[in-house]
C-alpha cells in the first residue's frame, strides 16, 4: 500500500535507557517493527513511520535517527511481515 509520506527509519536505543525492552511504549503502533541488530550499548531498531515524530513518541529514548523516504512498507526474510500487520 502506498503512503505519501512513508518513511524507513533506523535508530538506536541504548540498553541503560530501556531497561534491555526494545518494544514501543504504546500499542497498537501503525507500522511494524525489527530489532535488526545490536552493538556494545545500544539495540538497532528499524521501523516504518510518516514523520520523525512518531518516533519519538513511540520510543522517546531513540537516539541517532535515519530517515529514508519510501514508496511502501517492504517486507523480507530479514524484515518479515509481522502477524499483527494487516495492510
Amino acid at each position: 500500500m502506498k503512503t505519501e509520506n512513508l518513511f524507513r527509519a533506523r535508530f538506536y536505543i541504548d540498553f541503560e535507557d530501556c531497561d534491555e525492552d526494545y518494544r514501543p511504549i504504546s500499542w497498537p503502533i501503525k507500522y511494524p517493527y525489527w530489532v535488526s541488530g545490536e552493538n556494545e550499548e545500544s539495540f538497532i531498531i528499524v521501523t516504518y513511520c510518516e514523520n520523525k515524530n512518531e518516533i519519538i513518541e513511540l520510543w522517546p529514548e531513540a537516539h541517532d535517527i535515519e530517515l529514508e523516504k519510501v514508496d511502501n512498507v517492504e517486507f523480507s526474510g530479514r524484515f518479515p511481515k509481522p502477524e499483527w500487520y494487516k495492510k
